[in-house]
């Protein structure tokens, strides 16, 4: 088993040094949506929103990101042109649509209001998540110094109008502080190795084993640590594992078609058949028993 194994480590290095082959870690899928829940903020139907989740967008894709829209991912699928929407719900559509990081924001108009006039100011406050494996990726502020002035008495339409015209501003501004923050999860590839980049974002697996023995178990941990970006595993503590099914939470920064590669040539130098299924962060290896033939013994006396 251990020539087996040190086989396997060779191919893997052999891989490595390959530059057609992406070994970092996935671009993530990005969608940019609104948290407007909350009455104090601009709903996502508003003008204003759209120009500031534009000005995201369009910075976001200036630095490379996959940036994907949410009506053409969800039209077919989903009600269409809903607000004040909850965190559950904003969550729940990105895991429908495939998504891996949402970027959730809100933005909060503010008048201040003097003696001599009305200067109308914005705050854009929001989060990057994670969504498969719910991990925070850190939070975002913004409050341009920049203000507009409106009439006196205004109307909340002066003000969204008044945020309107800044909405470029702080859109760019937000933008550039995600996309410097995503940068560190997923630094572009160094050219000098083809494009290709180690470095990346550990990401919380869930590796499921079904129809695997204790000790097929020691073989495959054998496999699973020598892996290209492994950082560290355990067993599942909230699932339930037997004789022959174990979960694992499993952290790297490795590519998913790399992971799933490497699964199924384990399998193989394991002399083992089974399937591997993918579905965001969670990986589920089913190994098929084979089928024992029982015939029945010939008595000769007869």
């Amino acid at each position: 088993m251990k020539k087996t194994i040190l086989l396997f480590m060779a191919m893997i290095s052999f891989y490595a040094v390959v530059p057609s082959l992406a070994l970092a870690t996935d671009l993530p899928r990005v969608m940019i949506v609104g948290e407007d829940v909350d009455r104090d903020t601009v709903p996502r139907d508003s003008r204003v929103f759209k120009r500031v989740l534009n000005s995201i967008s369009n910075e976001l894709i200036d630095r490379g990101f996959d940036v994907r829209d949410e009506a053409a991912l969800t039209h077919e699928t989903h009600v269409q042109g809903r607000v004040r929407r909850s965190d559950a719900e904003l969550i729940q559509i990105a895991k429908d649509a495939g998504i891996d990081v949402l970027v959730i924001f809100s933005i909060y108009p503010n008048a201040n209001v003097n003696a001599n006039s009305v200067r109308v100011t914005a705050r854009i406050e929001g989060r990057l998540l994670s969504v498969w494996d719910g991990a925070r990726m850190g939070n975002f502020e913004s409050e341009p110094q920049q203000n507009q002035l409106v009439r006196k008495p205004y109307t909340r339409n002066d003000v969204l109008e008044a945020v309107g015209a800044l909405s470029k501003i702080i859109g760019s501004d937000v933008g550039a502080v995600l996309g410097d923050r995503l940068d560190q999860y997923h630094p572009e590839g160094d050219s000098s190795d083809g494009g290709v980049s180690s470095a990346g974002r550990t990401v919380e697996w869930t590796l499921i084993f079904d129809g695997f023995t204790d000790e097929d178990m020691l073989n495959v941990e054998d496999y699973i640590t020598i892996y290209t970006g492994y950082d560290s595993h355990r067993p599942k503590s909230n699932a339930v594992n037997t004789s022959s099914h174990h979960e694992i939470w499993y952290k790297s920064s490795i590519d998913s078609a790399h992971l799933k590669r490497n699964m199924i040539k384990m399998l193989k130098k394991m002399n083992e058949k089974g399937r591997v299924y993918m579905s965001g962060n969670e990986l589920k290896i089913v190994k098929q028993h084979r089928v024992k033939q029982r015939t029945k013994k010939s008595n000769n006396g007869w």
